[in-house]
């Protein structure tokens, strides 16, 4: 259901659509939809005082806008994929709160996230145009994640590329290189998205060796940040499906670096998160957990709210969920962060913990 282990063949999928309708026909369409909505519970109700909610509070929210109680259309996701011979193709348009990060449209609520062309010369393919990231275990669509809420490591990451991927199938191991825009599309203004002669590199390697044990690492370097900021990003995850006592258990281990060299006198600095999730189902119930800890230096926590030295963050995310009909869960979070300086608002003051309750409804039907 999630961006597992290597997702980079753009030319063969819509990168980050859970579940993806097989044309029956050669050269046929493939179609694709997904929807959520959700409710989100900040427990310390940081919206009255700001505080943590200028930016910090919602990287837990489900929608992540800044609203700590309420109902939200997170995303509506349509697309649509086809091949002709060796040749294929695919888009996919995204409504609602998440949209914006994911496009630098005008329209805050309308994103095209993805819009790339493929062709596929045996041993290589390629793909050009607007394609999802290969950095990262977590996906902006609500139906590709287990957890309602995403980890602080996502944050760090890119969501989709403006460039040209070359990609290839060797053995049990996939790799992938390109050159892209910038960091991802959605990091500049309007009118600067594609940028002039600085470009940045990805880079991809997967391997899978058995249903345990997958392996995927990528990484991408820009100079092109603000054309003032230097950012170089490394991701690694361990991934499979276990079966301790006969028991199913899904889980991954990801690890995310990034470093910024701020050019103009700014100096460098980095952030650093390790996630663990883990899963099982217990009849009806799907029940998975994570753990997190990042070690940030002002990039994901600001730091006027957590001190010149960053913060140290210890997440915990436990989420349940049911299956209401082919397609559609329905499923509940809670989370709890701690951090070692003051960065979650409640209302009146900073604190250094957090709590969160949040319910979500998601479909991804085969069309």
């Amino acid at each position: 259901m999630r961006k597992l282990v290597f997702g980079l063949s753009a030319a063969a999928l819509v990168v980050g659509t859970a579940s993806v309708a097989a044309a029956e026909e050669h050269g046929g369409l493939n179609w694709t939809f997904g929807a959520s909505t959700s409710y989100v519970y900040d427990i310390n109700g940081p919206r009255a005082g700001g505080g943590g909610t200028s930016g910090f509070n919602s990287l837990s929210y489900a929608n992540q806008e800044l609203r700590d109680e309420s109902f939200n259309i997170d995303l509506m996701q349509l697309g649509i994929s086809g091949e002709r011979g060796a040749a294929s193709f695919g888009a996919t348009l995204d409504f609602g709160d998440l949209a914006a990060l994911a496009d630098n449209s005008s329209d805050a609520d309308f994103a095209l996230q993805t819009a790339w062309l493929g062709y596929d010369m045996d041993m290589v393919g390629i793909t050009a145009g607007r394609f999802g990231t290969p950095i990262g275990y977590e996906v902006l669509e609500p139906w590709g994640n287990n957890t309602i809420s995403r980890s602080y490591g996502w944050q760090m990451q890119p969501i989709n590329h403006d460039g040209v991927t070359a990609h290839a199938t060797l053995d049990m191991f996939e790799i992938m290189a390109g050159v892209v825009n910038n960091f991802t599309v959605a990091q500049n203004p309007v009118t600067v998205n594609d940028s002039d002669n600085r470009k940045g590199v990805i880079w991809a390697v997967g391997g899978a060796f058995s249903d345990a044990f997958n392996t995927h690492f990528a990484g991408i370097y820009t100079d092109d940040f603000g054309k003032s900021t230097e950012l170089f990003e490394l991701n690694g995850i361990i991934s499979g499906d276990l079966e301790p006592g006969g028991i199913g258990l899904r889980y991954a281990v990801e690890s995310t670096y990034l470093n910024a060299d701020f050019d103009g006198g700014g100096g460098n600095t980095s952030a650093q998160s390790v996630a663990v999730n883990l899963g099982t189902d217990l009849g009806p119930t799907g029940i998975d957990v994570r753990y997190e800890y990042m070690n940030d230096n002002g990039l994901i926590v600001p730091v006027s709210q957590g001190g010149s030295n960053g913060s140290e963050t210890n997440s915990f995310t436990v989420d349940l969920t049911w299956a209401l009909v082919d397609g559609m869960d329905f499923r509940v979070e809670y989370r709890y962060d701690s951090a070692d300086n003051n960065i979650f608002g409640d209302g009146k003051k900073l604190e250094d913990s957090d709590n969160i309750v949040q319910a979500q409804l998601i479909w991804y039907p085969e069309l």
